[in-house]
């Protein structure tokens, strides 16, 4: 329903609901609802087999819209309500105390060019709920193109040997906005455990990869 407030911001400033674009002073209450209320699941991916994988959401119909929004459009409220959702995926997944937060990296060029780090950002907000602490670990190296650019084998190949880690002697929980193929997620793995840590688990928002077996329910979480 649109409320009176939305019906005035969307008049005079052309605001809209970033989900489902109806007018709205920011994220409507109905796409609030959907996005909150969704249950984490767990996520399979064949490069990443042996690591759990859970996301909060799938993408569609919100994630798709919201991330975007978030990362490239200066949406930067949205941050707290997608950090809330991270922080659901890091819970299901049961982490040790002791456990570090690692967000998994953009190209520095991508960073500059939004003019904000989402990655950390989106960390920072996981670790604030769930008590964890987090570390901006890996880092990635100059080479390698947009992701969005490439089809499954070129992602892979396009990432390999990109990203490089300092070592924090905890368990980590890499923590990304979307998994897709699983490529970027595989060399932060790699990467982690060349450093001598181990990944105990990936934390995201949103599926993308709707070609991938269903996922499984997890029921289990503590933080919204």
């Amino acid at each position: 329903m649109v409320t009176l407030l939305d019906a005035a911001a969307h008049l005079f400033l052309g605001s809209v609901c970033p989900g489902c674009r109806l007018p709205a002073w920011s994220l409507c209450a109905s796409c609030s609802r959907l996005l909150v209320t969704a249950v984490p699941r767990r996520v399979r991916r064949p490069t990443l087999d042996g690591v759990p994988v859970v996301c909060a959401n799938d993408y569609r119909p919100l994630v798709e819209h919201l991330v975007p929004a978030f990362k490239d459009d200066g949406a930067l409220h949205l941050g707290r309500v997608l950090a809330a959702r991270l922080a659901v995926a890091v819970a299901a997944l049961q982490p040790g105390p002791e456990t570090v937060l690692v967000p998994v990296p953009s190209l520095a060029a991508k960073v500059r060019a939004r003019g904000h780090d989402h990655g950390r950002r989106l960390a920072a907000g996981a670790s604030r709920r769930t008590g964890l602490r987090w570390a901006p670990l890996l880092a990635r190296s100059g080479s390698g193109l947009d992701q969005r650019e490439l089809g499954r084998t070129g992602r892979s190949r396009n990432v390999v040997g990109t990203m490089r880690a300092r070592p924090c002697g905890a368990p980590v929980v890499l923590c990304d906005d979307v998994v897709t193929t699983g490529a970027s997620l595989a060399e932060a793995v790699r990467a982690v455990t060349c450093a001598g840590d181990q990944v105990v688990g990936i934390a995201v928002i949103g599926d993308a990869d709707r070609t991938t077996p269903a996922k499984s329910r997890i029921s289990h979480t503590s933080f919204g």
